[in-house]
């Protein structure tokens, strides 16, 4: 009878180590879409918060994670750079080393009231590591064509003087790879604990 009860323990033994072993081996599981074919990332140049110029291209060998909204936004910017944040945040807990190459790129689409001067008392507020990016609105519009972002304003919501306008804008999460290319691309409210994981293997990339 001891001798089934030990032959049964490590029949269930041994299959529990084979699971955790294929688990282990088993390729990541991406929730965000992947973009498998090389296509390089339009540059973005423009004003940092802190006044200094920036471009994206100058961060080739980083992991660039990138939003486009405005700072008078209600809803969907705070939202998605409070989770961005907790995607840092979680990151730099499990792997303070990589967190050193990401590259986290706020991008206003409201020129005409995001000025430096107001990004860099909004930006900072959800993670002071977040560059935020002031672009004059005749360079703004070529970018925003490369990554496919609509952003217009909205003059037309109640209780809203024309001055308090919102914008309707896309609001993906776009990620560019190490070597300058599109490589993801999330949306803004997926879980941050998944998008953790996916930049984490696409931080593992080289």
């Amino acid at each position: 009878m001891n001798t089934l009860l030990t032959a049964r323990r490590a029949s269930v033994l041994a299959a529990l180590v084979i699971t955790l072993l294929l688990s282990a081996c088993a390729p990541h599981q991406y929730t965000g879409l992947i973009f498998q074919d090389d296509n390089p990332a339009a540059d973005i140049v423009g004003i940092d918060y802190n006044g200094e110029p920036y471009q994206l291209s100058d961060h080739r060998g980083e992991l660039s994670i990138v939003f486009f909204g405005y700072t008078f936004c209600p809803d969907i910017c705070p939202m998605t750079l409070a989770n961005m944040s907790q995607v840092y945040t979680i990151i730099e807990d499990e792997s303070p080393e990589m967190v050193q190459d990401l590259n986290m790129v706020f991008v206003s689409v409201d020129p005409e009231r995001d000025t430096p001067e107001r990004i860099a008392q909004y930006v900072p507020l959800f993670n002071p590591a977040f560059h935020g990016l002031y672009i004059p609105a005749d360079q703004l519009e070529p970018i925003k064509s490369a990554y496919g972002i609509y952003a217009e304003k909205n003059t037309e919501v109640a209780g809203k003087t024309a001055a308090e306008y919102l914008i309707d804008h896309t609001a993906g999460i776009y990620v560019v790879d190490r070597d300058g290319n599109l490589r993801a691309l999330f949306k803004h409210d997926m879980d941050p604990q998944l998008v953790a994981a996916d930049v984490k293997e696409l931080l593992k990339l080289r």
